[in-house]
């Protein structure tokens, strides 16, 4: 389960990075390669445990859908505070221009 709902938020980003690539200050492309990173750790997961005889893909309802909650907020948490270490920057960058 939580392989498919970090594919579903890869997507969605990757969705968002394209539409909105005109707004750069956004930087949705930290957002996909962050949930793209996570969905190729759950892909792996997924194949260790088809090789050791369990099932692709889990649906243990309790503990599973705890992993997918955490999977979604830890990558925006981590979106977040890259959007903020990115902000910051270009504002610095602005400040050092108009010094200039």
């Amino acid at each position: 389960m939580y392989f498919l709902v970090a594919l579903g938020m890869t997507l969605i980003s990757l969705v968002l990075y394209l539409f909105v690539k005109t707004k750069k200050n956004l930087h949705f492309e930290v957002a996909a390669i962050t949930f793209g990173a996570a969905t190729l750790m759950w892909l792996i997961d997924c194949i260790v445990s088809a090789i050791e005889g369990e099932g692709f893909l889990s649906f243990e309802m309790p503990i599973d859908l705890w992993i997918s909650i955490w999977t979604v907020v830890g990558g925006i948490a981590f979106y977040a505070v890259m959007l903020l270490i990115f902000s910051i920057k270009e504002k610095r960058e602005k400040q050092i221009v108009t010094n200039n």
